[in-house]
């Protein structure tokens, strides 16, 4: 059976990538929680998914310009758009929460607002889980192959994923040239519903189905059609309706 991945924190449910929505989401006990990590100016690593402060905050501007007392003074926006009484957090508050409990963490590597990866972050991020013994539970990840091929490079005690979906996958020249250059590259390759279910037969052949992970699927009909086919994991914005489905359908 594939297991659960709450994305940036179960978003449609709590405001996303919040302490609130991680708080949330260890307490109904999933197997791994996925969020996302940028690197400011300051130095200081924070959990935000976007490279600018718009669609998530009730600021403006780069992620990279915030400062570690001005993160906290922002708002993040919930589900329904309405503001909450949290800010940005940064990794190291995120993993107070997420550490003492028995929960994969997927922490997904972003990229600056110019589309260029942040330098020196791969070490940072590394060296923070490793202080808190968290490397076994631990996936770093990435569309970008470079910071994969670092990854892979400067913490391989980490498992590694790199995420795909359908215009990502055509300028690397198909699904079948990219899946090929990142054989034996990572442990998990994410792929996007839409193109996995174009090229279902295709991935298949060329990638055991358990060693997949399928995002973001939040529609019932297409989580009982994943969980059928069963990914390693089932991403999705909506754990709980996840976990029902597939209680539904295994009932114990």
């Amino acid at each position: 059976m594939s297991k659960i991945m709450a994305h940036r924190g179960a978003r449609n449910l709590w405001a996303e990538n919040s302490a609130h929505g991680f708080r949330q989401t260890v307490a109904h006990g999933f197997d791994a929680i996925e969020f996302d990590v940028h690197l400011t100016d300051a130095d200081e690593l924070v959990v935000i998914h976007d490279a600018t402060l718009d669609r998530t905050t009730d600021g403006t501007g780069p992620v990279r310009h915030l400062t570690p007392e001005s993160r906290k003074t922002l708002r993040l926006r919930g589900p329904d758009g309405a503001l909450i009484a949290e800010g940005v957090p940064s990794l190291a508050e995120v993993l107070d929460i997420l550490a003492p409990h028995p929960v994969d963490l997927y922490v997904e590597l972003k990229s600056d607002e110019t589309g260029r990866p942040y330098p020196g972050m791969v070490a940072k991020i590394a060296d923070i889980l490793r202080a808190r013994g968290l490397q076994s539970r631990s996936v770093l990840h990435s569309f970008d192959i470079a910071v994969v091929r670092e990854i892979r490079e400067m913490a391989p005690e980490f498992g590694c994923l790199i995420s795909v979906n359908r215009e990502w996958a055509e300028r690397q020249g198909g699904i079948g040239a990219f899946l090929s250059d990142v054989e034996g590259l990572v442990d998990v390759v994410g792929i996007h519903h839409e193109l996995y279910e174009a090229e279902f037969e295709l991935i298949e052949r060329l990638r055991p189905i358990g060693a997949t992970s399928v995002w973001t699927v939040n529609d019932s009909d297409l989580i009982r059609r994943w969980i059928a086919r069963g990914p390693g994991f089932v991403v999705s914005d909506n754990p709980v309706l996840v976990r029902e489905l597939m209680n539904e359908d295994c009932p114990a």
